[in-house]
């Protein structure tokens, strides 16, 4: 749906006192979600497990899109905030150091509050112009292009922009996946290793040729 400003958050708090407030309601949104699922989260329940009234709770989120989008914003900018360190951290590096720090910041960001993010990806509804999945996808393709740009020299892979939106997409979906079947080789970097490996082959290795007919 399109989102209009009945989506958008009302006010900011300004004093101690509602910021306070307006984290409780938050913290309460964030429990509801994770012990009851979507279908269970309304406003009323939220504003009572947060000890605030719904008439408090209104005047910073107007509905319950606008309560599920400053979680998802707060969730997203957690993650990308670990991305764009490890960006940083390795622009000067290898391509493999490189790419074993994404995977690796993918990996962490994933494991934040894996509940959590399995119910805002899984079970809300899309919000619109509000909804952090697709600015998520996004700013991790553009993150890619960056780094495979910095490498462009060694990457044998004609289309850079093909290349990162391939690359940022995979790696997400298989993590995504992993927090909930493969823990255990997210755990002992099994998982991050064979990624890494894929991806510096996928960069470094021409394509294969077709094999010659051979004439008798």
């Amino acid at each position: 749906m399109a989102a209009t400003s009945a989506t958008r958050a009302r006010k900011q708090p300004a004093q101690a006192r509602s910021r306070a407030m307006v984290e409780a309601i938050l913290d309460a949104a964030a429990r509801i979600l994770v012990k009851d699922g979507y279908e269970a989260f309304s406003t009323n329940r939220v504003a009572e497990a947060a000890g605030a009234s719904v008439g408090s709770l209104y005047q910073y989120f107007p509905n319950k899109s606008a309560l599920l989008a400053e979680l998802m914003r707060r969730h997203a900018q957690d993650i990308m905030s670990r991305m764009f360190a490890a960006a940083e951290a390795a622009a000067s590096g290898s391509l493999e150091a490189t790419v074993r720090a994404m995977v690796t910041a993918n990996i962490e960001g994933h494991l934040i509050d894996p509940p959590l993010h399995h119910v805002l990806s899984e079970e809300v509804p899309r919000l619109g112009e509000l909804d952090w999945r697709s600015a998520f996808q996004r700013q991790g393709v553009e993150q890619v292009r960056a780094l495979l740009e910095r490498h462009r020299d060694e990457i044998v892979v004609a289309d850079l922009d093909l290349a990162a939106f391939l690359l940022a997409n995979a790696v997400d979906s298989v993590v995504h996946v992993a927090v909930g079947e493969r823990a255990d080789h997210l755990a002992d970097g099994a998982l991050a290793d064979e990624l890494c490996r894929m991806i510096v082959c996928y960069l470094l290795a021409g394509p294969r040729q077709a094999p010659r007919s051979i004439s008798p």
